[in-house]
């Protein structure tokens, strides 16, 4: 027996002690686990935190509080809080904590002052954005906390404008993180240690304070992990980071058990396992002890290589259970091997899509700069002239160059919307073609005369190549847009004197357009990019040429809905560039006639006397200009600024034709019209009416005829287009 006993007693307590020393490695890595996924919930918080600063500062640079318009203030805060799902409401307070706007209540209403005064004086005191503790609200009696950034004007902090959260809205952000094994609670206190947010039982003790043990503990240190007692008085493993604003702290808590009944299991059953072995294997092992010994030691030297993460060298055994234990060792080391590699690929994956996010980020805001730039800089214009037109100091000439100038720069501005909706649609999947045969000829003539201007006032040579070629079937308006952009492209790249060619030409079965300029040409590791939406060759401040970078991937997938391709070809810089698309031709073109697209010129058009128009608009411009356009073709007009006065007008004066917005307060257009359908009984006739909108998008257009309407005009409006739309209804009327 003693025999047996030193035989199998070290192997018991060698695997023992590796069982032992790998149950605290195993510990230990659970409580780095615990430790990061507080570090991740803490960063979750701070992200939330940082994004609702961003846009509280964004809304603190609105102009409404330049000029004091609180009423406009407040209207736009609350459109900012319907975006804003984990926002309860908006406040705007003065610096000694008076309530001016808050969005829960109506604007002019009788507001409390602030009841979380510690935080707004950190403001006042510090002007940097901060977060305020969790507090019972005054009047609605819910608990909240505000997040706070300073209005500064002048140099001066004017007011303090104020976010206010939920628990419950933070509650459903600390749950989007991936939970550990067996975790039991996420926790977030605020700087007093009372419970903001809690993943468990979150109606009991949201509010409360924390265990005196946790407060001390996140008092004294900023991150750790140890054992504790939760608030139900549960045993587990705490682990805890303090936040980055205002000595927040997040917590992720498991029972003890995950983290200590594992490797108290292993030990039992080693040692268990060790004496049964001990009491069967002893008249047997004190005869084979000094065959099995030599085995017993590799394994033990191989199972210590494999802890010190060497790999195991197991010479051949004839002892079966020796030879399996080997064989473990080696599937052991080289699943740790498979696995440390695994880990490498993926570490190395990581930093690949951190790099791809970091450049996609990037894009954005350098995107975000430029349609910034391009939409303020039109604007500029527009405003100025408006100006120098309002004082009535400017003579005939310079009123005229006044009025086309704003004409242009509000036509460039509506360009840059349409190019940013155009690529909303295809990143949605909602752009729309309508095919139909088409001579691309006639496509390519309506788009010069459309820039040709442009080229004479740059005495740039345009030269146009047209080939006799097979019909193709494609959307007019849309490959119109394809041509003129590259054609608008060429105009703006090509320097004083240059030259542009167009060709058209047929290759096999499909037919080409050739755009070839003598302009600045692209740069070589520019070139693979040249359609991708952002980018730019130069999207520095000093760039030369303005625009979004949009307008050519808009044209690939214009073209590429169509079944063709477009490419892009250039020498290097300031050696001319060519853009080449392809589309098939029709497979059969057999009895089929074009007509030729002409741009719409609206000629005599009808004189509007005697019929009585009604406009519904909630916004004063728009009505005004509508009214202008209308009673200068000789119509009488009537004016509303609400569905609710539209339909009174309705039944009241009886109107030829009706003009309604679709987006208005309390009640929309379609509502409004869905009324008047049903109300013309008592009118006794049927009354035409056109929806003029800025809802422009296809299944917008849809919608407004389905709810009553007779067409769609989008805004903004074009004067001799409006007319010419009243007058066919009226016509329609009279047949």
């Amino acid at each position: 027996m003693l025999l047996v006993a030193g035989t199998l007693l070290p192997v018991v307590l060698f695997a023992v002690a590796v069982v032992y020393k790998l149950s605290l490695n195993e510990r230990a890595a659970s409580e780095r686990r615990l430790v990061l996924a507080a570090r991740n919930l803490t960063q979750d918080v701070e992200r939330e935190v940082s994004s609702t600063t961003r846009t509280l500062q964004a809304l603190a640079a609105s102009d409404r509080l330049d000029n004091n318009e609180l009423k406009a203030f407040y209207n736009e805060a609350k459109r900012t809080v319907q975006t804003q799902p984990t926002w309860f409401n908006v406040i705007l307070l003065t610096p000694d904590g008076r309530q001016l706007v808050n969005t829960s209540y109506p604007f002019g209403a009788s507001l409390p002052l602030v009841n979380e005064p510690e935080s707004l004086r950190y403001v006042v005191k510090t002007h940097q954005p901060t977060v305020g503790y969790l507090v019972l609200g005054g009047v609605k009696r819910k608990l909240a906390f505000p997040i706070r950034v300073p209005v500064i004007r002048d140099g001066k902090l004017r007011y303090v404008l104020n976010a206010v959260i939920t628990p419950q809205a933070l509650a459903s952000v600390i749950k989007t993180q991936t939970p550990v094994d067996g975790e039991w609670t996420r926790t977030v206190v605020d700087g007093r240690g009372i419970v903001v947010a809690r993943t468990r039982s979150p109606g009991r003790f949201v509010g409360k304070p924390s265990t005196p043990s946790f407060v001390k503990r996140i008092t004294a240190t900023t991150e750790g992990v140890y054992r504790d007692t939760t608030l139900e008085g549960a045993p587990v493993y705490l682990a805890f980071k303090r936040a980055s604003f205002f000595d927040w702290t997040t917590a992720v808590v498991v029972p003890i058990e995950m983290i200590e009944n594992p490797p108290r299991r292993a030990m039992w059953l080693v040692i268990g396992s060790g004496l049964v072995l001990l009491v069967v294997s002893g008249v047997g092992a004190f005869m084979l002890s000094q065959w099995i010994s030599q085995g017993i030691t590799e394994a033990a030297d191989a199972a210590e290589a494999l802890a010190q993460g060497e790999y195991p060298c197991i010479s051949a055994s004839s002892i079966q259970e020796v030879a399996l234990l080997g064989k473990a060792l080696e599937m052991s080391a080289d699943l740790l091997a498979q696995r440390q590699r695994e880990r490498d690929e993926h570490l190395t994956q990581v930093e690949a899509a951190r790099t791809l996010a970091e450049t996609a980020n990037r894009l954005k805001d350098e995107f975000l700069i430029t349609v910034s730039h391009e939409l303020r800089t039109p604007l500029n214009a527009i405003c100025g002239w408006a100006q120098l037109l309002i004082t009535g100091r400017l003579d005939k000439e310079k009123t005229q160059q006044a009025i086309a100038i704003i004409e242009r720069n509000a036509k460039i501005q509506a360009q840059l919307v349409n190019d940013l909706l155009d690529t909303s649609r295809i990143i949605i999947g909602k752009l729309r073609l309508e095919p139909q045969p088409l001579n691309l000829a006639t496509v390519i003539v309506c788009a010069i005369d459309s820039v040709r201007h442009a080229a004479e006032v740059k005495n740039i040579d345009l030269q146009l190549q047209l080939a006799q070629v097979d019909l193709v079937l494609g959307d007019p308006n849309r490959l119109q847009q394809v041509v003129w952009n590259l054609l608008s492209n060429a105009v703006k790249f090509t320097p004083q004197g240059g030259r542009i060619e167009v060709q058209l030409q047929q290759a096999n079965s499909q037919v080409e357009i050739i755009v070839r300029d003598t302009g600045v040409g692209i740069k070589t590791e520019f070139l693979p990019h040249v359609f991708e939406r952002f980018r730019q060759a130069d999207g520095s401040t000093t760039r030369e040429f303005g625009g979004l970078g949009l307008g050519l991937a808009i044209a690939r997938h214009l073209v590429e809905m169509h079944g063709g391709t477009v490419q892009a070809d250039s020498e290097g810089q300031g050696k001319g560039a060519t853009f080449t698309i392809k589309l098939p031709v029709m497979v059969s073109q057999e009895n089929i006639s074009t007509t030729p697209i002409k741009p719409v010129e609206p000629k005599n058009l009808h004189r509007l006397e005697g019929v009585r128009v009604l406009v519904v608009d909630d916004e004063t411009d728009a009505r005004d200009i509508i009214s202008a356009v209308l009673i200068q073709q000789g119509a009488e007009v009537r004016t509303c600024g609400s569905a609710a006065e539209g339909l009174k007008e309705v039944l009241a004066w009886k109107p030829t034709v009706i003009l309604s917005d679709i987006g208005m307060p309390q009640e929309d257009g379609y509502d409004f019209m869905q009324k008047v359908r049903q109300c013309e009984r008592q009118v006794g006739v049927h009354i035409p009416a056109v929806a003029v909108t800025a809802f422009t998008r296809e299944e917008d257009r849809l919608k407004a005829i389905a709810a009553g309407y007779q067409t769609h005009i989008p805004k903004p409006i074009e004067p001799t287009h409006l007319a010419t739309v009243v007058a066919s209804l009226i016509a329609d009327i009279k047949v």
